[in-house]
């Protein structure tokens, strides 16, 4: 295996190999990376027959492999070499190692986290989610083409509320929904109640999955279960056009997840590995920075 940058990387042939996998991973894709990475590279085996994106910053001269913003896990395409490979692979130069994958056998320290998800097969609702969808039959959904309105309607709402995202991950947000929206792998749908904007949700669409990416509601929109119509319109659509999997993108916060529950979502585990070898000043340095 080698490493390659991505500048290095032959996009089309990257791409054809993340389609043509049954892993569905919908994060993986070239253009995804482009987005939400400072810096991504790979390893790459036998003219692309196996792959691994490798997302990265380089820090005062200190390279550390991250998990990105606005994805879930990476994956290995192929059969060439496994994790272990990879991980001795970067250890020689990286000084710490952070990413998450559906597998709680890579390494020894595996942290548990979940996600939820729907078998567009198998929908049943709960009565509540059925009391609230019903009430938002009254307002306009329709499919938006400017990602912009749900970053201005998120920067309103539930922003203020997530210390975890900065105004430079919004900034790589809207260049992946505008990405998304152009290849055909992303769809914004709004929510209006007398041409005003009350909710919105992005969806990212691969093989046979849908992944529910980020949404804002107002407080009103709350409150008329603006939200509820939203998912359920989106539900029904991807259900009708054949997809076979609603990925609620997931969540370990409760509420959240109770939330998703709510359309019988199941949850699903994945695992996050942190592997790390920083040297002492650069330690002391981020303690200093907060």
């Amino acid at each position: 295996m080698k490493f390659l940058s991505s500048e290095q990387i032959d996009k089309q042939k990257w791409d054809a190999k993340v389609l043509q996998s049954d892993i569905e991973n919908v994060f993986c894709y070239s253009w995804y990376l482009d987005a939400v990475c400072d810096h991504w590279g790979a390893l790459v085996e036998d003219d692309y027959n196996t792959i691994v994106p490798i997302p990265y910053t380089n820090k005062l001269g200190v390279k550390q492999v991250i998990q990105p913003p606005f994805t879930r896990e990476l994956d290995i395409f192929g059969k060439g070499f496994q994790w272990s490979d990879v991980l001795t692979e970067l250890k020689s130069n990286f000084k710490s190692i952070v990413f998450r994958n559906s597998s709680d056998q890579i390494a020894n320290n595996a942290t548990e986290r979940t996600h939820q998800y729907l078998d567009l097969e198998n929908i049943k609702y709960s009565t509540n989610a059925n009391r609230l969808i019903k009430k938002a039959q009254v307002y306009l959904y329709e499919n938006g083409t400017h990602p912009k309105r749900l970053i201005d309607l998120f920067k309103g709402t539930a922003w203020t509320k997530i210390d975890s995202i900065s105004e430079d991950d919004l900034n790589k947000l809207e260049n992946l929904m505008s990405a998304g929206l152009k290849n055909g792998q992303g769809e914004l749908i709004e929510v209006y109640d007398n041409g005003i904007l009350i909710a919105a949700g992005y969806f990212l669409l691969d093989k046979k999955r849908v992944t529910y990416l980020k949404g804002a509601s107002t407080d009103e929109g709350k409150k008329g279960g603006a939200m509820f119509g939203l998912m359920d319109v989106a539900i029904q659509k991807y259900k009708q056009s054949g997809y076979q999997t609603f990925d609620f993108g997931g969540s370990d916060v409760e509420n959240v997840a109770n939330f998703y529950k709510k359309f019988g979502a199941s949850d699903r585990s994945y695992y996050n590995y942190s592997i790390e070898n920083l040297p002492l000043w650069f330690k002391l340095l981020k303690k200093l920075k907060g």
